[in-house]
This record gives structure tokens, sequence and C-alpha cells, in this order.
């Protein structure tokens, strides 16, 4: 049955297969003249289907211009009798998963996928906690081999257009949000900006446009030393975004390199994560969010903030001590300067420690 390949075109026509999904291209200089071209074609396409017994159904079909500024809404005859059925023209055409548009920019594909991501990962935040349920490695396979796979199918196909209408990146933002706060089990007043940096991931724009690269390779259309420098100017273009949010700044001093970051295998738990965003059990981000009286530490030496809590606090001296030792251990000096906690793995397990006993050793809550 693969002769319907061999059915006679025009130069400027074409016809695109895959399993049972027919797609007809057909150009031309005029409306009228590519109207007709594709009423003749569907012609022959059902005499096809005819000889092998099968049929095709026009309330099934999909009719879109991509160029020439036709507006939806006109119809084309299901073939060239006077009784076939007519295909009505619309905004938008799905086509082997992907919604195309015809200004391709892909933003109908994009918000379908944000209404279809939402749910999976809004059901998976029902089932973790900060501390119980699924855990945070669990969330970051669920991620990968399932989420990632459905966001990023046909990125060839439209991560060029989808990818830089503001709109667009901010859609995929939104969708990633859930996932981030799942892996790093923060809390939801930290940036989707900050979240991305902590998890070591791509903002979901650059991991759909990765993806393409990723696409291009395996298809022979750039080299891997050609991807790879890609590669790092997307990092270098998430790095300039990174610092250009006015949000997440302790982040920033916690975790300045994106790249330095992604090249770390860095374990997270709720309370690491608490001091590398700032948010939120600190009495002075409570204060701003009205859940406490006043930002006052308990040890009357101001705010308690992230910074106070790690580099000042008298309750917190004993596991200072401990940390500072550890630093000193792997040559980092104190105080630490921007970055100095993911100097080394050890550096960071000591912070991770920390996080962990300055947060659970309270007598204030």
């Amino acid at each position: 049955m693969t002769d319907i390949s061999n059915i006679q075109l025009g130069n400027t026509s074409n016809i695109v297969l895959y399993a049972d999904d027919i797609g007809l291209t057909v150009a031309a200089a005029r409306p009228r003249t590519a109207h007709s071209g594709i009423e003749i074609y569907l012609d022959s396409l059902k005499a096809w289907a005819k000889a092998y017994e099968l049929e095709f159904s026009p309330t099934k079909s999909q009719l879109l211009s991509l160029k020439g500024g036709l507006m939806p809404g006109y119809s084309v005859g299901f073939g060239s009798g006077e009784n076939d059925a007519r295909i009505v023209a619309e905004v938008t055409a799905k086509y082997l998963g992907v919604i195309l548009d015809p200004r391709e920019s892909f933003w109908d594909h994009v918000s379908s996928l944000k209404t279809k991501s939402e749910g999976m990962y809004r059901r998976l935040r029902q089932m973790t906690s900060a501390n119980w349920g699924m855990g945070r490695a669990a969330a970051k396979v669920i991620y990968e081999v399932v989420f990632l796979p459905r966001i990023t199918y046909a990125a060839e196909i439209w991560a060029e257009g989808g990818c830089t209408l503001k709109k667009s990146i901010a859609a995929l933002g939104s969708m990633q949000r859930e996932p981030l706060r799942a892996i790093t089990s923060s809390y939801k007043t930290a940036s989707t900006n900050c979240l991305s940096v902590v998890a070591g991931v791509l903002p979901l724009d650059l991991e759909v446009r990765r993806v393409e690269q990723k696409c291009r390779i395996r298809a022979g259309g750039i080299t891997s030393e050609e991807y790879n420098l890609g590669l790092s100017a997307l990092m270098e273009e998430w790095l300039v975004r990174y610092d250009a949010v006015d949000k997440g700044e302790w982040t920033k001093f916690m975790i300045p390199d994106v790249a330095r970051r992604c090249g770390l295998t860095l374990e997270l738990d709720h309370y690491t994560t608490q001091f590398l965003t700032g948010h939120r059990d600190f009495r002075s981000k409570l204060y701003s969010f009205k859940l406490q009286p006043n930002p006052n530490c308990v040890c009357g030496n101001g705010a308690e903030t992230v910074r106070h809590v790690l580099l000042t606090c008298t309750r917190t001296r004993g596991f200072r001590e401990k940390l500072i030792a550890a630093m000193t251990e792997e040559g980092v000096a104190w105080p630490p300067e921007s970055g100095a906690f993911l100097s080394t793995r050890k550096t960071y397990e000591a912070l991770k420690r920390f996080s962990k006993n300055s947060l659970q050793n309270r007598t204030d809550r």
C-alpha cells in the first residue's frame, strides 16, 4: 500500500506520510489555483483508497493556509465533484501531535501543552510535601522521563518559533514551576527563576531548544562539537536571564554560576533549599508575608534573615563552628564569598548539615 507515494503531483506539491496520517501540501501563486490543485489531488487520493477498499473522512480532515494571508472560514471541496463535501479552513490544524498556525508562532501548541501538563504535576504535588510522600529523587525521575518527553515532543518542528514569543516563554516557565517545587521541596514563595537554578535544570524554553539541537545531531544536521557550542550559548543566555530578574538576590549569592551548578550532582532536601532560596522559615521573610508579628530574631541581634542565621546568629553558633571547620579543611575562607558553598562536594554537604541542624533545633517554633 506504499504506492500512495507514487501519486503524481505537481512540482510545488507534496504528500507527507506517517502511519495512517496523510498530509497534503500544495503551493501556488493564487489561492484559486491552490484550491483547484487540492481538489484534483484529493480525487487521486480517494481513487487510491477505493482501490484498496478504504475511505477517507472529510469530517476528520483539516485545512490550513500557512502563507498568503487568507482568513480562516473559506472552504475547499473534498474532491472536484459537485456533490463532494467541503472542508472549511481553520485557524489552526493539529498534525502528528503538533498544533500548526499560519504565523508559525506555535503559541496554540504551547498553550495546549500548558493545559495538559498542569494537571499531572498538580496531582504529583498532592502526593508530596516537605518531609513525606514521594521523594525529590522520584519527582526528578518523573520530570525527566514523563514530563520533559511530553513537552519536548517534536521540538525540532516548533522550538524555533515556539520559544521566541515572550508569552510562550512565560507559559513554559509556568508549566515548569510545579515540577521544580516537587524536585526541590521549596516553598511556593520562591521564584521560578531561582528554582530552576537550585534544581540544576534548564528553564523549559531553553530545554526545548536543547532537545531541538539533539534532534539535529541525530539527523546529521550538526556535529557534536556544534551541539556543545550551542549548549554553552544556552548556558550563557540562562545566566544573563538569571541575573537580570529582579528577584532572588540571596540565591544569586549562593549560586552565582548556573553552569557550575549544573555540573554538580547535589542531593537537595527541604532544609538546604530554604538556605539556597532564603524562603521561608525565617522571621524576616514570614513577617513580609504577615505571618509573624515582627521580623526580629529571638537572639536579640537584629532581623532573622537567612544571612543572619547562617553567619551571625548566636543560637546557631555551635553548628556554624562545625561548618567553618569543614570549609577551612576544603581551603575555603570564612566569611564565605559568593558561591563558596558549591566549591566542593564537602562544602555543600557541610551546608546541608548546618541547614538541617539549624532549622530542626529551634526553640521558637
